[in-house]
């Protein structure tokens, strides 16, 4: 938990290099394009959703040995946070019902009882709508069947979010080493911002099934706020167990002090099974570390320890470094993140910077050949990098303006 301009960007860039020179796959969940660069240094596969292409999975097209108690409780979870939203909840008669359903819908499919044209949500939409009239009947039980067809109308066949749950996704995702999701176009989007996360979810937890001959890491920064709800507390619990059996982990990321504090969900879903902690310099909390440190169960030495991070005159002769403090089990210590030139013009986030070596990179045809000509470039001008930087920057203004 790192508050703004600590490092944190350049501190998981330089965890997901090593994690890729060790050989892993990453799957990214971002909303600040954080890590294009990386992405195109690795040629990995950095997908932006837009509504021309917005990102899309059928969830409910699997086969008869992928369906088990887990893939039902996602389905229903699914199914939930699009009925109710990302604050909403599912009352227990309501996700009986759901959960009926879901069972009766792929009993009908595999035994070929029922006719069903395809798994998708248009289908369990049909299938759910004619169904649940019954289920009420026979149950004599409350159920909102109108609001439940009227709201998950927007899903199906017409609908304006249509492609949303019907449509696979990428086959080759699965086998993409590096991915990003950048999903910043819909972060204010109360109903697609929580709905593409759990999608993005599931994409790994069956990419992590797949790939069983090499660790995976599901890196989710400021998106896992869409999924922080009591509505999604046993799905989060339930990927982050699931991860262990697949040799595979969970990194959550966050700068905002607010989103962790009094959250009973990251409490309970998010730290409870987190083995590892990275704190960033935590001087614009001071007055408020008391909270942190009970959310954290951080003693008086860890935090003395804590509070020495890029306070101690020990930067001579160095690279741009920041500190960081890592913690496993009950103690940690400060650790130097040390970036050289090549990484910190992949990692920077800082616009300028990034349209310089963009601009390098789109006239000489690779990421790597257009970073390499730009640091050399560089080093022979004899300019500071934000001097130069301002010129090509301006070359490249002048030349599209002529």
């Amino acid at each position: 938990m790192d508050p703004s301009g600590s490092g944190k960007s350049f501190l998981v860039n330089s965890i997901v290099e090593q994690y890729l020179g060790y050989n892993m796959d990453v799957v990214i969940i971002d909303t600040g394009h954080s890590y294009s660069g990386l992405c195109a240094y690795f040629g990995g596969k950095y997908i932006t959703y837009s509504e021309e292409s917005p990102i899309t999975m059928n969830p409910f097209a699997i086969s008869e040995a992928e369906y088990n108690i887990e893939k039902k409780d996602f389905l229903c979870t699914l199914i939930g946070l699009a009925w109710k939203g990302a604050d909403g909840e599912l009352g227990t008669v309501e996700r009986d019902v759901i959960a009926s359903v879901i069972s009766a819908y792929y009993s009908s499919w595999f035994s070929g009882e029922q006719k069903i044209d395809e798994l998708k949500f248009d289908t369990f939409y049909e299938f759910a709508c004619q169904r649940i009239p019954g289920i009420k009947a026979t149950e004599r039980i409350s159920f909102d069947l109108e609001e439940f067809r009227y709201v998950l109308k927007k899903y199906s066949k017409g609908g304006e979010f249509e492609a949303l749950l019907n449509e696979q996704a990428d086959q080759s995702l699965f086998l993409e080493r590096f991915i990003v999701f950048e999903i910043d176009a819909i972060k204010g989007h109360r109903i697609l911002f929580p709905l593409v996360t759990l999608i993005i979810m599931d994409v790994f937890i069956q990419k992590m099934r797949n790939r069983t001959n090499r660790r995976k890491a599901l890196i989710v920064e400021e998106a896992w706020k869409a999924v922080s709800s009591p509505l999604m507390s046993g799905q989060l619990v339930y990927l982050y167990k699931t991860v262990r059996k697949f040799w595979g982990e969970v990194m959550v990321v966050t700068q905002e002090l607010g989103d962790i504090v009094g959250n009973a969900v990251v409490k309970d879903s998010i730290i409870a099974n987190s083995d590892t902690f990275f704190l960033l310099d935590q001087s614009k909390f001071r007055d408020r570390f008391d909270e942190i440190a009970a959310l954290l169960s951080i003693n008086e030495v860890e935090r003395r320890k804590i509070f020495t991070i890029n306070q101690l005159d020990n930067k001579e002769g160095r690279s741009r470094f920041k500190e960081v403090y890592i913690r496993r089990g009950s103690s940690g210590e400060v650790y130097g993140v040390e970036n050289a030139l090549h990484q910190y013009l992949i990692y920077t986030t800082e616009k300028p910077e990034k349209s310089a070596v963009e601009g390098y990179v789109s006239r000489h045809g690779s990421y790597r050949s257009g970073l390499d000509a730009f640091v050399a470039d560089l080093k022979s001008s004899g300019m500071q990098l934000p001097e130069f930087v301002t010129k090509v920057n301006q070359s490249v203004a002048w030349s599209s303006g002529n």
